[in-house]
């Protein structure tokens, strides 16, 4: 109950409940603007309504010719099915946030070290340098303190 009613314990709830709400709304912009297919692979458009069985009869297609082996196509296909470009860009992007983000958060931090915690270590080691230790002091002080 006591640490309640101290400061920093407040300081530290605040803190976390404000990274969880920064995260929930960083979660939601990058959903919210999340393109919708990368480097080449188109989505499958998804119907609104279950498609309605055909009423004229369409041929099947014939079936592709078999490779002499298994896992190996037949035949080359024309293009890959990736951009690679396409991808080589999208990679270059994100390693270039990816350096942002983690020289910003490492700005951040150091300047959290050198604003908040340094100061509050040199503080306490100035109150523990202006108590003298139980050693120095007379043994009258000492017995008292027992």
């Amino acid at each position: 109950m006591s640490r309640l009613r101290q400061p920093l314990f407040w300081i530290v709830l605040a803190e976390v409940v404000l990274m969880l709400v920064l995260f929930a709304v960083a979660w939601r912009v990058y959903e919210a603007h999340r393109p919708a297919a990368s480097a080449g692979f188109p989505l499958p458009p998804t119907p609104a309504s279950p498609p309605a069985v055909a009423a004229t009869h369409r041929p099947s297609p014939a079936p592709a010719p078999r490779s002499p082996t298994p896992g190996v196509p037949a035949h080359k296909p024309a293009t890959f099915p990736v951009d690679l470009a396409a991808l080589n860009r999208d990679q270059a992007g994100l390693e270039r946030a990816e350096e942002a983000v983690l020289v910003e958060l490492i700005r951040s931090a150091r300047g959290y070290l050198e604003t908040v915690v340094l100061p509050a270590v040199r503080r306490a080691e100035r109150v523990s340098m202006a108590t003298t230790p139980a050693n120095t002091q007379s043994p009258a002080a000492t017995r008292k303190m027992l």
